[in-house]
């Protein structure tokens, strides 16, 4: 039913009301049944719907309460997934709108991203050289310079879960970290060379 009222679209009144709804009961801390329940809508809330949804999330990321941003860091991202390619909640919001949340909760809005984009563009080395997402890219671009986004990136490397040898896993890196070498900030060639030290 839900699902249904959302397809109605940004247009019509009761499917925004909805999204607004859902949006504040996942921020609310809903038990882990209901969370469960609303997590697969959240692609279609940040894609559609973000002009309602996203100042309640955001809100509570921005939230004193830390268990309450920890546990959005939880809903919008996907840090234990299996499988070639991890498509987080986040990837869903426009670019755009992340990007402008970023740069005016500069003190949040960053390093929250760095630890819920994917770090990688794909997970699968058969489908060809491995990179940093486009995100994930951009983070290091325009807030490299930030040791909390550094460090979040870093935690979501080691955020994972995998199969075989972590030799194996940790390889996958080496590449999109050589790239960095001559990246226009000192930061992130410094922070490049020490993680490929480790």
């Amino acid at each position: 039913l839900i699902g249904w009222m959302l397809k109605k679209g940004w247009e019509d009144s009761d499917a925004r009301s909805v999204a607004l709804k859902l949006a504040k009961h996942l921020a609310a801390d809903p038990d882990r049944d209901m969370k469960e329940l609303i997590k697969p809508l959240l692609p279609k809330l940040l894609s559609e719907f973000s002009g309602v949804v996203w100042p309640v999330l955001s809100e509570a990321i921005g939230s004193e309460d830390k268990l309450k941003s920890w546990r959005m860091e939880s809903a919008l991202g996907d840090p234990y997934s299996s499988g070639d390619n991890k498509v987080p909640p986040i990837l869903s919001l426009p670019e755009d709108v992340l990007f402008a949340w970023c740069h005016a909760h500069s003190d949040i809005g960053p390093a929250f991203l760095a630890g819920v984009a994917p770090v990688l563009a794909r997970d699968n080395p058969t489908e060809g050289p491995q990179e940093f997402h486009p995100l994930t890219h951009r983070l290091l671009n325009e807030f490299g310079d930030r040791e909390d986004v550094l460090r979040k990136i870093e935690q979501n490397m080691h955020t994972f879960s995998w199969m075989g040898s972590l030799a194996t896993y940790f390889a996958r890196y080496q590449a999109p970290l050589k790239s960095l070498e001559n990246h226009p900030k000192g930061e992130v060639r410094r922070w490049a060379k020490k993680m490929l030290a480790d």
